[in-house]
């Protein structure tokens, strides 16, 4: 428990640290060309620890890793872009509302399968979004709400994202394919990106390199240690201590970029973080149901199957 704990804060700590190498480098480089720099990096990392492992790359499940990687390519590329209009902390906040979505995912279900409202859930997206509106106040500019749409719209991605790793999971694929082929086609996708739609790369330079090359290690170790939380068996652990990326990245904001944060700001912050981890234990509740009712209904239709015609 005590290690999955430390694996799971770890990734927190290189996912903020990542953040703010990119927000260091959004003035030079487009977000497409991050993702591609990023993505490049681990991809070169994970390919050389199979090769040392032994470890094949061949998959039995295409189209299960294209949809995960096509989700997640969206996700980082908007992540990326977002990154240079927002103060860190309030950034991450607003991307970290994914247990909201999945919440509001099990409320859905719930009610086509005619139970009773999950109460637990309403309120902890009711307390979220409490927490977004205080981030999200009307003296923002028009491009900073925006920004605030698409880092939501980046949660509700990693949603679809969330289901395409529980079927990876479901069928057996090692962690490190799954990360391999999610960095290799970000960085194809990210360098067509960059080719067709942008000016085209730019230079690193002795200025950048150095943030260039960090973003890469952070994200490579923060993806490494999240599959290390995630495969540590208690997943409602992980999925709690991840919300600790968001005192962390408001940290790197106040040290870094001079972000001081309002009360306001920091109320939301607050009630984000409560409401995600709430989500999360009611969620993992309302899963476990669903998963009874499947059952019993599978185990009704079987013992019907069985009986003996009159």
């Amino acid at each position: 428990m005590l290690r999955q704990s430390l694996w799971a804060i770890a990734a927190a700590a290189c996912f903020s640290a990542m953040a703010a190498c990119v927000k260091f480098c959004n003035g030079t480089f487009g977000s497409l060309e991050l993702v591609f720099y990023r993505s490049a990096f681990t991809t070169v990392f994970i390919l050389c620890l199979c090769v040392a492992k032994g470890c094949s790359l061949k998959t039995q499940y295409p189209f299960l890793h294209l949809k995960r990687d096509f989700y997640g390519f969206a996700s980082v590329a908007i992540w990326f872009f977002t990154l240079g209009k927002l103060p860190l902390g309030t950034n991450i906040t607003l991307t970290y509302c994914t247990p909201l979505f999945l919440a509001a995912n099990f409320i859905i279900l719930s009610r086509i399968q005619k139970r009773s409202a999950p109460w637990g859930s309403i309120g902890a997206i009711a307390l979220g979004f409490l927490g977004i509106v205080l981030l999200v106040r009307p003296n923002f500019s028009e491009s900073e709400f925006i920004a605030c749409l698409l880092c939501l719209s980046v949660a509700l991605i990693d949603l679809f994202g969330y289901w395409q790793l529980r079927f990876l999971g479901r069928v057996k694929e090692p962690s490190q394919r799954v990360v391999f082929y999610f960095a290799f086609t970000s960085m194809i996708g990210a360098a067509l990106g960059v080719l067709l739609f942008t000016d085209g790369f730019h230079k690193p330079t002795l200025d950048n390199c150095i943030p260039l090359a960090l973003m890469g290690l952070f994200a490579t170790g923060g993806m490494l240690a999240a599959t290390r939380a995630w495969m540590g068996g208690n997943m409602l652990l992980a999925a709690c201590l991840g919300f600790s990326a968001i005192p962390f990245s408001e940290l790197i904001g106040i040290v870094l970029f001079g972000n001081i944060p309002s009360l306001l700001s920091i109320l939301g912050m607050i009630c984000v973080c409560i409401a995600g981890m709430f989500a999360t234990v009611f969620t993992k509740r309302e899963e476990k149901l669903l998963n009874e009712a499947a059952e019993k209904s599978a185990s009704a239709q079987s013992e019907k199957q069985f009986q003996p015609n009159n």
